[in-house]
C-alpha cells in the first residue's frame, strides 16, 4: 500500500500531506517562518512495490535551503543519496547549521529553487527533480566529523 507522509518543523507526522501547506515557507520565504533549531523537514514516500524515497530539507538563515534526495529499491541494502547543488566550488565545504546537522555549503539553494524540488517530489516522488542540479553524496569529500 502506498504511503506518503512527512515531519516538517517538528516531531508530528503528517499523513498524506498537501503541497500547498508548505508553499509559504518557500515562495514567500522569511527566516521567521522557520522554527529556530528545527528548520527542517523530511518528506517520505513508499510505493506499493516497496520502493522508498525521502526528500530532506534543511534551512539555514545564512545559506538558504539544502535538499537531499534518497531512494532505495526493494531488496537493496543501500540506496542512492543526492544533494542539491547551488555552488559546486563549495560542495566540499561544510557547515554545522544547528544540532550537529552538517551539510555541504554548496548544497544550499534559494528557497524558490528548493520549492521546485519539493513540488517535483509531490508530483513524482520516485524520481529526483530535473529542475535543480544534484550531486551523488559519494562524490562529496565528507570530513571525518560529519
Amino acid at each position: 500500500m502506498t504511503k506518503f507522509y512527512c515531519c516538517f518543523q517538528g516531531p508530528v507526522v503528517i499523513e498524506n500531506p498537501q503541497l500547498g501547506s508548505f508553499a509559504d515557507y518557500f515562495l514567500d520565504y522569511t527566516p521567521e517562518k522557520w522554527m529556530d533549531g528545527s528548520g527542517d523537514g523530511v518528506f517520505s514516500f513508499v510505493s506499493d512495490l516497496g520502493d522508498s524515497c525521502n526528500l530532506s530539507i534543511l534551512e539555514s538563515r545564512e545559506y538558504g535551503i539544502s535538499v537531499r534526495y534518497n531512494i532505495r529499491k526493494p531488496g537493496e541494502r543501500r540506496g542512492e543519496e543526492y544533494y542539491s547543488v547551488s555552488d559546486l566550488k563549495k560542495i566540499n565545504n561544510f557547515e554545522d547549521v544547528g544540532d550537529d546537522q552538517f551539510a555541504p555549503v554548496g548544497s544550499f539553494l534559494p528557497p524558490q529553487n528548493a520549492w521546485l524540488a519539493l513540488e517535483d517530489f509531490f508530483n513524482s516522488p520516485l524520481f529526483k527533480s530535473d529542475r535543480i542540479q544534484w550531486i551523488n553524496s559519494d562524490e562529496i569529500s565528507w570530513p571525518d566529523e560529519c
